[in-house]
């Protein structure tokens, strides 16, 4: 299974690019969406996702870490939260892995 961690820090283009992930998806995922130092309530009701909230803002690192620390795929994808994909990407990339 892969894993796509999603730092983020108020991207008003976090959703469309949870979007993207699922609707491209040919394999098991989770995504993994570190909220930095902040809370929305426009999240994606999907069983893919899962929402990690930081109550402080911790930075780049301390948000990948946290994402890294709750992940349970064999693969992790680190993305930034305005990135559009291909479809298959996670295939493409399991292969390349393996």
């Amino acid at each position: 299974m892969l894993s796509v961690i999603i730092p983020s820090y108020k991207d008003p283009l976090l959703n469309k690019t949870i979007e993207s992930l699922l609707s491209n998806a040919e394999t098991d995922l989770e995504v993994i969406v570190v909220l930095d130092g902040y809370w929305t309530h426009n999240i994606i009701n999907d069983k893919r996702v899962k929402y990690v909230h930081l109550g402080k803002n911790r930075g780049m690192r301390g948000a990948i870490n946290a994402g890294v620390a709750v992940s349970r795929g064999e693969y992790l994808m680190r993305t930034d939260e305005h990135v559009m994909v291909c479809p298959g990407y996670d295939r493409i990339l399991i292969k390349t892995f393996e």
